[in-house]
């Protein structure tokens, strides 16, 4: 557990670095055309209807739940880690949670609706082990090794 705890911060710090600082190419940036990424986004978004389920339930202690919206702006794409969301009437709205490094439509606060096919990752906390986060797997071969260990630590299958 103590592992767990120490392992947490540094998946939560990595997340938000390689979802936000999408205009460098870092250790783990992956574009959305890559056939890898591409592949992981679609199990992510097939499974949605599951992380919803769980949301809702939370039936064994789940907690720390993480949507990855995708913007496009002029043709500019940026991925946004959000804990601040509702599901009402079928529809996803979130809060934008970082100020944008690359598009300009949106900014730090603003709450939007959000399409399903604009929902490119989900995570949550099970058992102090993350569940979900399709979209880390394919960044692991331009990671170091031992981010990949820490993350492999980290992560259970759903």
């Amino acid at each position: 557990m103590k592992a767990t705890a120490q392992t947490a911060p540094l998946v939560v710090a990595v997340l938000v670095t390689l979802f936000t600082a999408c205009s460098k190419l870092d250790k783990g940036y992956l574009e959305d055309t890559d056939p890898e990424m591409v592949a992981a986004i679609a199990k992510a978004q097939e499974t949605l209807p599951q992380f919803w389920q769980v949301f809702l339930q939370r039936a064994h202690g789940e907690s720390n739940f993480v949507l990855v919206v995708r913007i496009i702006d002029k043709g500019r794409i940026e991925h946004f880690s959000t804990t601040s969301f509702e599901r009402r009437d079928a529809k996803t709205i979130v809060t934008i949670s970082n100020k944008p490094n690359i598009v300009a439509s949106v900014k730090l606060g603003d709450r939007i609706e959000v399409p399903a096919a604009d929902i490119t990752d989900w995570s949550y906390m099970r058992d102090g082990k993350y569940v979900g986060m399709a979209t880390m797997k394919p960044r692991f071969k331009r990671m170091p090794a031992d981010q990949v260990r820490a993350f492999k630590q980290a992560m259970t299958d759903p």
